[in-house]
């Protein structure tokens, strides 16, 4: 009878070691799942934010030449108008005044025959400058002083690269340091969705088996 009653035994602790064990290797495979789905939904969010980080560059230097050919074609509009009265004064004030702007290195007006008129700035010739100790970068832009096909003459300017979009790229860095914290709060959310949503099952799911 003891002995019986001593293989009844085991083999109703046998079956509970093995519903525990069951119950454990299944909640291990839950867990491992969401974990495997959490890694695969952060490489997803990393290569997305890489992708828009790249084309957000592309559409800051796209910008940045828009802003500059913007500049040009107002300064060209006006040079045209000088040269056509031979008013070098004005012409002078125009290019001293392009070269007011910090992101502008120098700015030179040359007549129809490329011949020198006026010029403001740091050296006029590009084969002259310093490149040993300066960390400017300079961004030749070339624009044809014309109207109506009939050019009178050409509109140089020098722009430093790197500072032109250094400004741009305070402004970019700001809006991309919003988006990480946008980012991050919405993984928060997810992450206290996620464990409400396990609280509230668990709950059901001890009411539905008492």
């Amino acid at each position: 009878m003891r002995l019986t009653e001593s293989r009844q035994w085991q083999r109703v602790k046998s079956t509970l070691l093995n519903n525990k064990t069951k119950a454990i290797i299944r909640i291990m495979t839950k867990r491992a799942l969401r974990l495997a789905a959490a890694g695969g939904l952060l490489l997803i969010i990393i290569n997305v934010w890489n992708i828009a980080s790249v084309q957000s560059q592309q559409q800051l230097f796209s910008q940045t030449q828009s802003v500059t050919q913007l500049m040009m074609d107002q300064a060209e509009h006006e040079a045209h108008y000088w040269l056509e009265h031979q008013n070098t004064e004005r012409l002078t004030a125009l290019t001293d005044n392009i070269a007011s702007h910090p992101e502008v290195m120098a700015a030179t007006i040359r007549n129809r025959f490329g011949e020198l008129l006026v010029h403001s700035g740091v050296n006029s010739s590009i084969i002259d400058w310093p490149t040993s100790e300066d960390t400017s970068e300079p961004w030749v832009l070339v624009e044809e002083i014309n109207l109506e096909d009939n050019v009178s003459g050409y509109l140089q300017v020098i722009f430093d690269k790197n500072l032109l979009l250094k400004q741009s790229q305070t402004a970019h860095n700001g809006l991309m340091q919003q988006g990480k914290l946008l980012l991050l709060l919405a993984m928060l959310a997810g992450v206290f969705i996620m464990l409400g949503f396990n609280r509230i099952r668990d709950r059901y799911w001890q009411v539905e088996h008492h």
